[in-house]
């Protein structure tokens, strides 16, 4: 009898340890993968900051460059680059592009292909293209600050379904974009996001 008690005692025990050692790999397990999630995603993060400092970075740039002019008469990609006006956090390609956080083309001008200013436009376009979904997404829906925003008149998000313009008159479309509203917008390769600044 006291070897029965014995030997179920120490079944007991065995079992008891077995899921000891279940609980603790498991624990370890989720633990890791968490950790994984936490920093993929704030990798996401970063690189949506970065773009979206860029651009901040680029149009005060611009601003400081022509404040002295009544308007940005001549203001290009080509004039952004001659002039050396964009940030260091950017590049020049050999092609004579402009380059940008996500190694997209970025054109600056009175429209998406960075066709030069004209006299007496006191407005000037910022387009970031060739974005795959995601970069599209976080860089249209990005948290920019309050600074950053009363420069703004409009920005559009566009690819081949066609475009879409957040502004500040709109209710479906207002700015600043929701993460909701531009995930409708993107698809999954050859975006532009297109910021009208005054």
């Amino acid at each position: 009898m006291i070897a029965k008690i014995y030997e179920l005692w120490h079944k007991a025990l065995f079992f008891f340890h077995k899921w000891k050692i279940v609980i603790i790999s498991a624990t370890i397990a989720a633990a890791v993968v968490l950790i994984v999630v936490l920093v993929i995603g704030g990798q996401k993060q970063v690189g949506e900051r970065e773009a979206g400092e860029q651009i901040a970075s680029l149009a005060k740039n611009i601003r400081s460059r022509y404040k002295a002019r009544p308007d940005y008469w001549g203001l290009s990609t080509k004039e952004v680059i001659a002039k050396k006006i964009y940030p260091l956090s950017m590049g020049v390609s050999d092609e004579g592009k402009l380059i940008g956080y996500f190694a997209n083309e970025v054109e600056i001008g009175a429209n998406s292909e960075g066709l030069a200013v004209m006299p007496t436009v006191q407005s000037f376009v910022i387009a970031y293209n060739n974005l795959n979904k995601a970069q599209c997404i976080g860089l249209a829906a990005n948290k920019f600050n309050q600074e950053f925003w009363l420069g703004v008149e409009k920005m559009i998000v566009a690819n081949s379904h066609g475009s879409k313009t957040f502004d500040w008159s709109s209710k479906e479309l207002a700015l600043p974009a929701s993460e909701e509203l531009v995930k409708k917008c993107c698809q999954k390769e050859s975006n532009s996001v297109i910021f009208y600044f005054k």
